[in-house]
């Protein structure tokens, strides 16, 4: 009996609403006013490739062939040479000073080979590191003694964190 009463109290209450949305719609269309659609949703194909959301940065070769550019290290402008072949971002004791990073005489127990000779370096952390669009935090970085290395190397420790990096027909292309 539950069910017939609740069937019956629902059914009055579409009656009485029903009439009044009939003449709702009845008036709209009495004022000639055009019934609108919405439009179709896009479809969207899922094994079309996105296209790459990252940033980038494009590099021109030099004269000498080399990818040179202003980054900026901890807030500050350095100027770079990337090099595939540094296993880490390089800086002298010059410029770490100016980021603000002051390693202790102890700290440069690492031998590294440079193209100037073997010397003594220190193992350190670049906060931030920007190159263009591309910002990458805690970048691992070796600090050498003044007078070994005459710009500062762009090295693996960054680049290896890119999604890509490549280089053709004289650019160098980087990915985050």
């Amino acid at each position: 009996m539950q069910k017939f009463l609740f069937v019956l109290v629902l059914s009055s209450m579409v009656a009485l609403a029903a009439p009044s949305a009939f003449e709702e719609y009845r008036a709209r269309m009495l004022t000639g006013q055009v019934e609108t659609l919405d439009a179709a949703p896009e479809v969207i194909d899922a094994a079309i490739e996105a296209p790459p959301s990252g940033r980038l940065a494009l590099l021109r070769a030099d004269a000498s062939g080399h990818f040179r550019a202003d980054a900026r290290m901890n807030g500050r402008p350095v100027p770079v040479l990337v090099d595939t072949g540094a296993t880490y971002v390089a800086i002298d004791e010059t410029t770490a000073r100016q980021l603000g990073i002051v390693p202790g005489m102890a700290d440069y127990r690492h031998r590294v080979q440079t193209a100037n000779g073997e010397t003594r370096a220190a193992l350190a952390s670049i906060a931030r590191l920007q190159l263009g669009p591309i910002e990458l935090r805690d970048v691992e970085a070796l600090i050498t003694q003044d007078g070994t290395l005459p710009v500062t190397l762009l090295g693996m420790s960054f680049l290896s964190r890119l999604s890509k990096f490549e280089i053709e027909g004289g650019r160098l292309t980087l990915s985050q």
